[in-house]
């Protein structure tokens, strides 16, 4: 029946290449409509402290009016909508009668928090004025951040500072973020940060060209980070110098330091002074602490950085989960808190031992692994591990003035909690004695914790000078494959070391550790190579005697 429309076969056939053609460029031009509706906003997000890129996709079409949010968006993002809606109709923009889809990329990342607000917000806008003429920006270019509240004000999100480090990485420049969330980003060179106080301010830069005060001068470190304020002076502790030297050499590289002694015998305040000696955080790795502290809300307007060491002292009632991570969103625990700084556990035996344990995975490889149903996460934990403890219950066992009370079965049942392995990991095991009252009420003042910490500042700069071609920062960090390399021994130190660890029974990881340990005494004399004294002086901080499986 339609053939007999044609007169002849080739009017057919050219009747069919017509067709043919119509259809083809009938759909290409549907193609092309479709892609010029749906518009693409960009932003970032963390999985710990690693940055992804999201691109927030948004289309729309005549179906059944809705906000539909797709690709694994958590409850915050599905409950984003409401604010968007809200936000829309406070400016004044009615949202037409149309089903959109806001379509967050990749499909394979969780999305989770409300910092996808804004740029779903911007999508929209894009899309519902799309016939409009945009004033030319760089959007394309540019990330958006913020939470979008029902008075269309925008609110600080957390976690900012990893995703626009990471996003730096990959050349983005240009990131539009809630006002509140500029003093965290401000110290960063080479980007542009549009501060935003409300959705308004967006309406107007991108339909109508009202600039925007763009920050774009990085601000310059305050000088606090070098200036230290003392809080616990070396000089008002009496007597001890070879406690505080041991100190200062734990100091000069993150050697990880176990105090062993009586009650009362300043134990615990010179486990806080020594968080006053430790070398000044670098511009990298105060921006390294601070992402860990941007993700647990812990940066605000009066600390937009962390410009000192952490020092982390925590409580025995600490749980192990609390150590490693915390909250359903596999936040950082105290041991990534802790990270370029202290964590300091007072009377290390109160803790019980399941909690100590998890401590030996981070204190050997640096970095905690957290898996779990929801996620795998991977946090930085290279801190300083320092600990005090009383050698039995009643606290004085081997104690020159004072009887011990416990029995031998209480004893060992009291340091039983510490497990091999765990003391293993530690460079140093130091017993204070008492300070006798005679030293203790002496007017005559002693070396100054500012004097301790200019030998530790000397010392850490024959490390930089070692490493400086490397990734590592201390001789603690120091593999055993560096060993040959950097600290190489003479024949003699060979032997001496062997005939040590041969009569104390020493493990391999314990030979490393005393070499490494030598390596530092041998920066704070200013010496070229380890040398027997250097060696006999790491053996003598290893101090076991107290311990009862020693006898």
């Amino acid at each position: 029946m339609v053939l007999g429309r044609f007169t002849s076969p080739v009017s057919f056939a050219y009747s069919c290449d017509f067709l043919f053609c119509y259809c083809f460029f009938e759909n290409i031009l549907f193609l092309f409509t479709v892609f010029l509706m749906i518009q693409k906003i960009r932003t970032y997000t963390h999985l710990g402290l690693q940055g992804y890129e999201i691109v927030v996709e948004a289309d729309a079409n005549n179906s059944i009016p809705s906000i539909e949010i797709i690709w694994l968006p958590d409850a915050a993002i599905k409950e984003s909508k409401e604010r968007i809606r809200a936000t829309f109709r406070n400016v004044g923009i009615t949202i037409p009668n149309k089903k959109f889809i806001l379509n967050l990329a990749p499909s394979d990342i969780k999305k989770v928090g409300t910092s996808f607000d804004l740029p779903m917000a911007v999508a929209l806008l894009f899309l519902i004025f799309e016939d409009h003429v945009f004033v030319p920006r760089f959007f394309g270019e540019s990330l958006f951040f913020g939470e979008l509240w029902l008075d269309w004000c925008l609110k600080p999100v957390n976690g900012l500072l990893p995703c626009v480090i990471d996003a730096v990485k990959r050349g983005y420049t240009t990131f539009f973020i809630p006002a509140e969330n500029v003093y965290e980003l401000e110290y960063i060179p080479w980007i542009t940060l549009y501060p935003l106080a409300h959705f308004q301010q967006v309406l107007e830069f991108f339909l109508y060209g009202k600039e925007i005060e763009a920050v774009n001068q990085p601000k310059q470190l305050p000088e606090m980070n070098y200036n230290v304020v003392w809080g616990v002076d070396f000089q008002h502790i009496k007597g001890l110098l070879f406690a505080k030297r041991a100190l200062a050499i734990a100091a000069a590289w993150f050697h990880n330091l176990l105090l062993v002694g009586a009650p009362g015998s300043w134990k615990t305040l010179l486990s806080k002074a020594i968080q006053w000696i430790l070398p000044p955080l670098s511009f990298e790795e105060i921006l390294e602490v601070s992402q860990i502290y941007s993700v647990v809300w812990k940066l605000h307007k009066d600390q937009p950085l962390i410009l000192q060491r952490p020092y982390r002292q925590i409580h025995h009632t600490a749980s192990k989960i609390s150590i490693v991570w915390w909250g359903a969103a596999l936040t950082p625990g105290e041991v990534s808190l802790a990270h370029k700084g202290i964590l300091f556990f007072d009377e290390l035996t109160e803790f019980p031992r399941e909690v100590l344990e998890v401590l030996r995975q981070p204190l050997e490889d640096s970095v905690i692994n957290i898996s779990r149903v929801s996620g795998s996460i991977q946090y930085p934990a290279n801190f300083m591990f320092v600990a005090s403890m009383n050698p039995c219950k009643c606290g004085y066992y081997k104690d020159k003035d004072k009887p011990c009370i416990c029995s031998f079965a209480d004893i060992k049942r009291y340091q039983s909690k510490i497990s091999g392995p765990l003391l293993d990991r530690i460079d140093m095991i130091l017993e204070i004695p008492r300070t006798p009252v005679d030293n203790l009420l002496d007017d005559n003042l002693e070396e100054t914790s500012a004097n301790f910490r200019k030998k530790v500042l000397s010392a850490r700069s024959y490390q930089q000078k070692r490493f400086q071609w490397l990734w590592l920062t201390a001789n603690a960090h120091m593999k055993s494959q560096h060993l040959s390399e950097f600290v190489p021994l003479e024949s003699a130190c060979t032997d001496f070391l062997k005939e040590a660890a041969y009569k104390l029974t020493l493990s391999p990881r314990v030979i490393h550790r005393i070499i490494k340990l030598a390596r530092t005494i041998a920066d704070m004399e200013g010496k070229e190579h380890v040398d027997i004294p250097c060696l006999a002086e790491s053996l003598q901080y290893r101090n076991r005697t107290f311990f009862v499986e020693s006898e």
